[in-house]
């Protein structure tokens, strides 16, 4: 158990740098084009541990791997990726980052109806927190002074809210298949390679576009950001292959945190972080204590 929890901490970690590289690619390039972007580099980076491991076994997966493959695939990108990565250039890092916390309340629906999992208590409690902490979030992001931003700001938090939905649905499928059909490697290499074929078919033209009209250094942050995507979407997968989803989202849930610290350093010009949504934070990554120590129990 140990083990998956420092895995999951690890993709937390991942997903909340990755959320600071496409705050800054996002300056210039619209969400689903800094998707394209993050995804071709998580599609290689995936790649790497899938070929160094299981390249004979990709060959030989049935046809009911592949099309779940191409499930999450649709659903991480161009679905709940391209909802977060345009939350993000509405709302900023630390407004939208926050939501993946709400990954766990649909993954505890969903695993304990589709895969018969019963959380423990502490885990059970761990949810109310989770939420509080995201109602004060967005209490600290409201903007009285303007209702045009105001419904800006709420559309990005209703992105975000599905990005959370889509992923934590992601993450119970990914349960079962990288514990019925596929190894946890090839799993996420398929499944980003998969996402990055179908997203390039509708933003192959802003992507050229993007390379010739803009900066070349904000196609760069994004192509970073799609580095620790990838290695967290595989560290992720490789904790759901060793403890159960309602255990592991929770922890992987903590990315607000990470993402918030390094706004605070590395986003001063581009994000404000107030108290209250330091406290929001906080308040949801105490709920995440909770899941672990009911994990540990």
């Amino acid at each position: 158990m140990l083990v998956a929890i420092l895995l999951a901490f690890g993709g937390a970690a991942g997903f909340g740098t990755g959320n600071i590289f496409i705050r800054a690619g996002t300056q210039r390039l619209s969400g689903p084009t800094a998707t394209t972007f993050a995804v071709i580099s998580s599609s290689l980076v995936a790649f790497i541990p899938a070929l160094i491991g299981h390249a004979s076994e990709i060959t030989t997966l049935s046809w009911k791997a592949y099309a779940w493959f191409a499930l999450m695939g649709a659903m991480s990108y161009p679905g709940a990726r391209v909802l977060n990565n345009t939350a993000i250039s509405m709302v900023g890092a630390s407004g939208a980052g926050p939501f993946s916390a709400l990954q766990p309340v649909f993954v505890f629906i969903l695993g304990m109806a589709v895969l018969g999992e019963r959380p423990d208590l502490l885990i059970m409690l761990g949810t109310p927190a989770i939420v509080l902490g995201l109602a004060l979030v967005i209490r600290s992001r409201s903007n009285p002074e303007s209702d045009t931003v105001t419904r800006r700001n709420y559309l990005g938090y209703f992105m975000a809210a599905g990005a959370a939905a889509t992923f934590g649905t992601r993450d119970t499928i990914s349960r079962h298949v990288v514990n019925a059909l596929a190894p946890f490697s090839v799993t996420a290499a398929l499944s980003l390679s998969m996402g990055a074929v179908m997203i390039l078919l509708f933003t192959s033209r802003s992507v050229v576009r993007s390379l010739r009209d803009i900066p070349l250094r904000y196609a760069m942050y994004c192509l970073f950001a799609g580095v620790f995507q990838g290695l967290a979407l595989v560290s992720l997968f490789a904790a759901l292959s060793r403890a159960e989803v309602t255990t592991v989202s929770p922890i992987n849930a903590s990315a607000p945190l990470f993402t918030l610290v390094l706004a605070h350093f590395f986003l001063q010009r581009l994000e404000s972080v107030n108290l209250l949504l330091a406290i929001g934070t906080v308040t949801s990554v105490c709920g995440v204590i909770l899941v672990i120590l009911g994990a540990s129990s």
